[in-house]
């Protein structure tokens, strides 16, 4: 007997993805091949927000596929999402461990960069490939997606958990992984499509207040537990009207994460808070008779500012609820039954126009940058330290960015180069003390300042040439790396008498930096490979631990070698 549940999912997903999806390579059994795709087509529409076109373009599906069937570089949540789908015409089972393997072998060679004889729709990928695995704070999101109405079981699994392993690590978590059955796929199809079936009751506000006009809104505080419970009931699907999406761990975020695992009591304090757009508003008379609290249901519910605080709130309540059952949050909630559609849009734009404050813009107020623009300025460089400079002239120009990571790079301390790799906004942090205050001083010498910059920029230079000649851990090398070759280069450099005390012209620079890194690259690579090769090169290079002992190595090659 057939599965009237299966049934509806496929009937449904004809509805939506009809001449959406390419089928002109498939000569057979074009039934399953339409669904699988859609399916993987479906997955991005739920995790990325695409519309059904959008999705149908991102299929990779066929042959010489390497094992992936859809790809999407979502540059809102920082994520390059790579999709496997299986149709279970039953309903029933899970994935096997060959088909889990398979998909791995596809994912290994994508971080390898390795597409030779993948299909055309990989390779016309390619470009968001390279973005996607080369981009500090970007993730890979592996889905697997299917019809079966089980998880995939541990023994099925192994072929990821032995990648996740030696992929991700402490410093940082490159791959993430989700798992679709049935059931969200059948939630999804049924109703989570349409924004406006989020329904929110008995959400109770403290210290409360509210405006009539021109559209109804209340204001005032909400535990942040309950926050938490509504991201890990809808995901992304809060988000509907937003922007953006939740990116997952970005500087901003992790910081969020800080306060609520070390302050949350200062939460409510710290955080801009949220916005909620509803259909209607109703406030239930149950505990209603003063503002100290109120209870409120709230129908057709989209959050329209705070993704990233809901996110992260949600993240963490997902691990560690009463933790985050002591923070609170500011919120705003607009009923807008009597709004116009051009109105509902305007009030998202415009809560989403404020202009970002980073960490590093508080180094415009240190006097250590302005007498740093003074001395340069003797030098004929303009350095652009405060937020809203742009660089148009590198030659004459350096950029508050390309200084502190090229401090970092100079300072003998190996840890601020790994730090500018992993999150260079930790640099800038506490302009009151390290590592900023270590770069950052008055001995801060403007001749080093210039020298390493322009090695930096020469070495990049020079990787990103290396880059396109080479394939596999050695490119990414050339990706991964970048920092710690320039703090080995620029550790080299120090050795020059005038470093400190002239500025070198860009053909002498040439001429030191050359052979240097000719010799340390080949070096780097082999140690890289000796010591850590069963770690993705992306994390080895952010991890000080690692990169203080290929640099020992390093050290006690050359010293053999003398």
């Amino acid at each position: 007997m057939a599965n009237i549940n299966i049934l509806r999912i496929q009937t449904r997903l004809r509805e939506m993805f009809d001449g959406k999806i390419d089928l002109t390579d498939c000569s057979n059994d074009i039934s399953n091949h339409f669904d699988t795709r859609a399916i993987a087509a479906l997955t991005l529409m739920l995790k990325c927000g695409l519309d059904a076109e959008q999705a149908g373009r991102c299929i990779t599906d066929g042959y010489h596929d390497l094992g992936i069937d859809a790809l999407y570089l979502d540059n809102s949540q920082k994520k390059l999402f790579v999709v496997q789908s299986k149709w279970r015409n039953d309903g029933n089972g899970s994935i096997s461990q060959e088909e889990m393997q398979t998909f791995i072998e596809g994912i290994k060679r994508l971080l390898n960069f390795d597409l030779d004889g993948a299909n055309q729709k990989i390779l016309a990928k390619k470009t968001d490939i390279d973005f996607g695995i080369s981009q500090i704070g970007y993730q890979i999101n592996l889905v697997f997606s299917h019809t079966g109405n089980m998880y995939i079981p541990d023994y099925a699994k192994r072929p990821l958990t032995d990648l996740m392993s030696t992929t991700n690590d402490d410093v940082s978590t490159l791959l993430l992984f989700e798992e679709l059955t049935f059931r969200e796929i059948y939630a999804f199809l049924a109703e989570g499509q349409n924004p406006e079936t989020i329904n929110l009751d008995d959400v109770i506000l403290s210290n409360w207040g509210k405006i009539d006009a021109p559209y109804s809104a209340y204001y005032g505080i909400i535990s942040a537990a309950a926050v938490g419970e509504w991201f890990n009931t809808y995901g992304n699907s809060l988000f509907a009207k937003n922007i953006r999406f939740y990116k997952g761990s970005t500087d901003v975020n992790d910081g969020i994460k800080r306060v609520l695992l070390q302050e949350p009591e200062n939460f409510v304090y710290y955080n801009n808070g949220i916005k909620v757009l509803c259909n209607t508003i109703e406030r239930k008379a149950k505990g209603s008779t003063t503002t100290v609290t109120g209870l409120f249901s709230l129908s057709g519910v989209s959050l329209v500012n705070g993704a990233q605080t809901t996110g992260t709130i949600g993240s963490v309540y997902a691990q560690d609820p009463e933790q985050v059952a002591k923070a609170n949050v500011m919120i705003q909630i607009i009923d807008l039954s009597n709004a116009t559609d051009d109105a509902v849009a305007q009030i998202t734009k415009l809560s989403n126009t404020q202009n970002r404050i980073d960490s590093k813009d508080f180094a415009s107020l240190d006097f250590q940058q302005e007498r740093l623009r003074t001395e340069l300025a003797f030098a004929h460089i303009l350095y652009l330290y405060k937020s809203g400079d742009t660089l148009t002239d590198p030659e004459h120009q350096i950029s508050f960015d390309e200084a502190i990571v090229a401090l970092a790079c100079w300072h003998e301390e190996l840890s601020y180069a790994t730090l500018a790799k992993r999150n260079v906004g930790g640099l800038s942090e506490d302009i009151n003390k390290a590592p900023y205050k270590v770069l950052f001083n008055s001995g801060t010498n403007s001749y080093v300042l210039i020298n390493s910059v322009k090695a930096i920029r020469k070495i990049e230079a020079y990787l990103q040439t290396k880059k396109e000649q080479t394939t596999g851990r050695e490119r990414l090398v050339c990706v991964h790396a970048n920092r710690f070759i320039s703090y080995c280069v620029i550790q080299s450099l120090k050795s020059e008498p005038n470093y400190e005390k002239a500025i070198f012209e860009s053909d002498y620079l040439d001429e030191l930096i050359t052979p240097i890194i000719n010799e340390k690259l080949p070096q780097i690579i082999l140690q890289m490979n000796t010591l850590y090769a069963d770690s993705y090169p992306a994390n080895i290079f952010k991890n000080t631990g690692k990169c203080k002992e290929i640099y020992r190595q390093l050290t006690l090659e050359n010293d053999h070698l003398d």
